[in-house]
């Protein structure tokens, strides 16, 4: 009987990847809620974000979850547009009023 084993060699991930790869992992929460939340932007929006809005995603996610979930439920006019932008792309159903990315 011949068995043929393989041997699987990832290969190296490029820095953006391992950049993306991180913000992912950094996106799964401890609260359902958020999971809810960041599951669908993941897939939606993370690939396409700026480098700033990437920023200020890492600024978020370095909220704890139950300040963070509030700032999603009861989100205030941010001044910061990449912060405000991300807020709005995890938050679909926010009033498109108070949009920053509409213009």
């Amino acid at each position: 009987m011949n068995t043929v084993s393989t041997i699987s060699v990832a290969t190296p991930l490029s820095s953006d990847q391992a950049s993306l790869r991180r913000m992912q992992w950094r996106c799964r929460r401890g609260m359902l809620e958020l999971d809810l939340v960041f599951t669908p932007f993941v897939q939606r929006h993370l690939p396409a974000l700026s480098k700033s809005q990437i920023s200020a995603l890492d600024t978020l996610l370095d909220m704890p979850d139950n300040a963070l979930w509030s700032l999603l439920t009861a989100p205030n006019l941010e001044s910061d547009v990449a912060r405000h932008q991300v807020l709005s792309m995890l938050m679909p159903g926010m009033p498109a009023s108070d949009r920053l990315d509409q213009e």
